[in-house]
């Protein structure tokens, strides 16, 4: 969906960044074999973190092969499957396209309607799987759609809308009710909610668009100098959810994705804060 919940990969060990690879051509499989080719372009990297969680957590037993890649089919890779990727491909499905939806509501351009175009009957699919997810997502993009329109003041309130989608198809995924996972995923969630919204700035300052960043801190000439006008906010804003993050994640046992996750949640969500806070333009989507 956005791609700011990944790992430092230059402080990944070779077997951790063999299970990262595993899972996310295990989301990027699992979309080609339930809603075919096309719809394996939603695979990011933030399904993949909470991929990789909710199978550690829940100790879920996956099964790996050995597949050629369908963007260079002379070449296999390890890929790892299971039930569980079934429900996390079609969740993804479901945010993809209320994604989409978002989008067009921001500004109705002709690639982001066809991407939702494109999206609607594969929506409808995993909808019809997945209902108990469908239902959690269109709840919460709905409060997030009706505060926008009220140029709603206030990033934690208006925030809360996507970190509780998150919690709340975490534990759905995983059939839980451990307050710790919740709050993992809540502040995740609110994280990336908020990276997206300080990293749009300068677009939706351009295009007019409801931005809770913008509407909290006035001034806006330009990124570099809104960002240094209020960095101490901004920073304050991101590490808060961040520690918060890492406290949840602390208080929980993970056995063998331990260590690619402890990556992800102490140092990538801290790099993705300094490379916010240090650009003086959009972020490119990121490589691992």
């Amino acid at each position: 969906m956005y791609g700011y919940v990944v790992p430092v990969k230059a402080e990944l060990g070779q077997a951790d960044f063999c299970l990262y690879r595993a899972f996310y051509c295990g989301i990027c499989k699992s979309t080609g074999k339930m809603f075919g080719q096309w719809p394996r372009f939603t695979t990011n990297y933030d399904m993949v973190f909470l991929s990789v969680l909710l199978h550690d957590y829940s100790k879920q037993q996956v099964t790996f092969s050995n597949e050629r890649c369908v963007c260079n089919p002379k070449k296999k890779t390890i890929v790892c499957r299971n039930e569980l990727f079934d429900k996390i491909v079609a969740t993804n499905i479901l945010l993809s396209y209320n994604k989409a939806q978002d989008d067009v509501n921001d500004d109705g351009g002709i690639k982001k309607r066809a991407v939702r175009k494109m999206l609607k009957k594969h929506y409808r699919k995993a909808a019809e799987l997945f209902p108990e997810a469908d239902k959690i997502i269109t709840e919460q993009y709905g409060k997030l759609l009706e505060l926008e329109k009220q140029n709603t003041k206030g990033i934690d309130r208006v925030a809360d809308c996507f970190a509780v989608m998150m919690e709340k198809l975490g534990l759905l995924l995983t059939g839980s009710s451990d307050a710790q996972l919740g709050k993992l995923l809540y502040n995740v969630g609110k994280f990336v909610y908020v990276a997206d919204a300080i990293d749009d700035i300068d677009e939706d300052f351009k295009k007019k668009r409801y931005n809770p960043v913008l509407i909290e801190y006035s001034g806006y000439k330009n990124r570099k100098q809104f960002i240094d006008a209020h960095r101490r906010e901004l920073t304050f804003l991101l590490a808060s959810t961040v520690n918060r993050a890492i406290e949840c994640f602390n208080k929980m046992t993970f056995t063998g994705a331990s260590d690619l996750m402890r990556n992800i949640v102490h140092k990538g969500l801290r790099s993705k804060c300094e490379e916010l806070l240090g650009s003086e333009k959009k972020l490119p989507p990121p490589k691992i």
